[in-house]
């Protein structure tokens, strides 16, 4: 298995699991499991970035690829920052778009860990 399949998988799988602590955090559970969420989505984040870096050799994904980039240290930088921002009644929109903004990394890894797959069927 090529280590961009294998690095979409575990982007998969952290994802699942982010999905999961994130909806024990607003239902007010599971305060306690804020650092492994923290952890996971650097997990998440770092793969994101390899199969970017990865994806560098073929010429014409540099530029998704370098934007990938970016949009991991989007990701990093709001599920950082989160808990500080819109406190109050509307903390909830940070809420969706943390989620928004990392679960929409998914489909550009795809894109980026199969490249011919996705240019074959569009």
């Amino acid at each position: 298995m090529p280590a961009s399949r294998a690095l979409l998988i575990l982007m998969r799988v952290c994802a699942g699991i982010q999905v999961v602590l994130g909806v024990g955090f607003w239902t007010g559970r599971w305060y306690q499991l804020v650092n492994v969420h923290r952890t996971i989505g650097m997990v998440y984040v770092l793969a994101f970035w390899i199969i970017a870096a990865l994806a560098m050799r073929a010429p014409t994904l540099r530029a998704l690829a370098a934007g990938a980039v970016v949009w991991g240290l989007v990701i990093a930088g709001l599920g950082m920052a989160q808990q500080g921002i819109l406190i109050g009644d509307y903390h909830w929109v940070i809420r969706v778009l943390h989620l928004v903004v990392a679960v929409s990394a998914l489909p550009l890894a795809e894109r980026l860990a199969h490249p011919t797959a996705v240019v074959a069927t569009a």
